[in-house]
């Protein structure tokens, strides 16, 4: 091998390790801005404008038996006995199960819920309002997440991650938009 294929090799080599230590920087970088990020992320209140009195909206987020039928992120739901006076139930989804509580309902306006976990209440916790508007109800749903990789946070803060907000409230409108086109067929 003569020096002018050394020399070639060796540029080769060196413009490969480059563009291995940009990458790692890139990573690098990133990694530590997700980890100056706060771990708690707060949705913003996310917004859903349904032709459907409260009432409706209010009955079905409170009928747990119908839920695995209309969220997309739940395959089965057990009712649990309840706690302190709150209604309690086991959500199994494909990322595991999960104990949920109702901190507060005040139908036809606002429900808090929350996961549990040990016993303990733990983050997420969901907030959903409804408010009577001319043409229907505007369901408003704000949700507390506890996000421990720093990577998720990036990607969440940036919108490359949808948020289960944004699922839930499609699920939702889904599922009342359902509700009124079978009531329309069953008017014809």
């Amino acid at each position: 091998m003569n020096w002018n294929d050394r020399r070639k090799r060796n540029a080769r080599r060196r413009r490969a390790l480059r563009v291995a230590a940009g990458a790692l920087t890139l990573v690098g970088i990133v990694l530590l801005l997700g980890l100056l990020l706060p771990k708690e992320h707060v949705s913003r209140g996310q917004l859903l404008l349904v032709g459907r009195p409260p009432e409706t909206v209010w009955r079905v987020l409170t009928d747990l038996d119908g839920m695995p039928l209309w969220r997309s992120d739940i395959t089965r739901l057990e009712r649990l006995p309840d706690l302190d006076g709150r209604q309690t139930w086991r959500e199994v989804n494909r990322a595991g199960v999960s104990t949920v509580e109702s901190l507060l309902a005040e139908a036809p306006r606002r429900m808090v819920i929350q996961r549990r976990q040990e016993g303990r209440p733990v983050l997420p916790s969901r907030t959903v309002e409804l408010l009577a508007t001319e043409s229907g109800t505007e369901v408003r749903v704000i949700e507390r997440t506890l996000v421990t990789n720093p990577l998720r946070r990036i990607f969440l803060r940036v919108g490359m991650i949808e948020p289960s907000v944004t699922r839930f409230l499609r699920d939702l409108d889904g599922r009342l938009n359902l509700a009124r086109r079978i009531a329309a067929e069953e008017e014809r």
